[in-house]
């Protein structure tokens, strides 16, 4: 199931979550792109290597940076078109709620959290039974991505307009739009990343880092909690109430 929009209502302009994905379309296009389409993936290797998160480094006091740097990026077009569209969809109503300030120290946290979940996995996947048998070296191996971030948009979105309709393009197998509730969806969308973490831990190679995304999320919907303000969550959803027909509100 693919989001395609969100039936929801904001009550500010979403400034900080369009400069955050112009800022992701920017380093893509200036600084990953060249690379992707000349066909010079070793030199994309090493830009990836360079500022994407490397367990083995950040773990043993190297490259910090990285644990910011590695959101900006994105591995492919399907990559990043897919992560700003969660952002799109659902960042500009957390947005609202939070407030800019909030709302950008949130994401930033959000990120953060995410990987730190992911060293965690790191360390226990390096234990598993099936170890020795994994070519692929982990502790080696970049996260790259704004998903860890866009989890915790995720979960703050959950916990903010749990009723609200998000409509998803599915293919049945010719294409079809309907709705949903933002619970279904994201709890869905939830579910299947925990699972896909406990497979991960057994070391077979997923190519996806799903404890961030477990990560990203329980750490939005704890910033989420103490950050917003019950009184703009109730305005919102208040004002949701009075724009929204009554049937498609769950």
């Amino acid at each position: 199931m693919i989001p395609w929009s969100d039936i929801s209502v904001r009550r500010r302009p979403p400034i900080v979550n369009t400069i955050l994905i112009l800022i992701n379309v920017f380093v893509f296009i200036f600084f990953e792109l060249p690379y992707i389409v000349n066909g010079q993936m070793l030199l994309l290797d090493e830009f990836v290597k360079h500022y994407g998160l490397v367990p083995y480094f950040v773990l043993n006091g190297m490259r910090e940076y990285t644990l910011f740097t590695h959101m900006w990026i994105h591995g492919s077009i399907e990559h990043i078109v897919g992560n700003m569209l969660f952002l799109w969809i659902f960042g500009d109503n957390v947005e609202s709620v939070l407030g800019h300030k909030k709302y950008l120290l949130f994401y930033l946290i959000s990120g953060l959290g995410a990987a730190a979940f992911h060293l965690l996995s790191i360390t226990l996947m390096t234990n598993t039974i099936l170890s020795p048998y994994i070519r692929q070296n982990p502790w080696l191996t970049p996260a790259i991505g704004a998903s860890g971030a866009i989890s915790g948009v995720l979960g703050a979105y959950m916990l903010f307009f749990p009723g609200a309709l998000v409509e998803v393009l599915v293919f049945v197998p010719f294409p079809l739009i309907f709705a949903l509730p933002a619970w279904l969806f994201i709890g869905f969308w939830f579910i299947q990343q925990l699972l896909m973490g406990m497979y991960s831990l057994t070391g077979v190679p997923t190519g996806v880092a799903w404890w961030a995304h477990v990560g990203g999320f329980l750490t939005g919907m704890g910033l989420a909690y103490l950050m917003a303000s019950r009184k703009e969550i109730m305005l919102h959803r208040r004002e949701a109430m009075m724009r929204i027909p009554m049937w498609r509100v769950f």
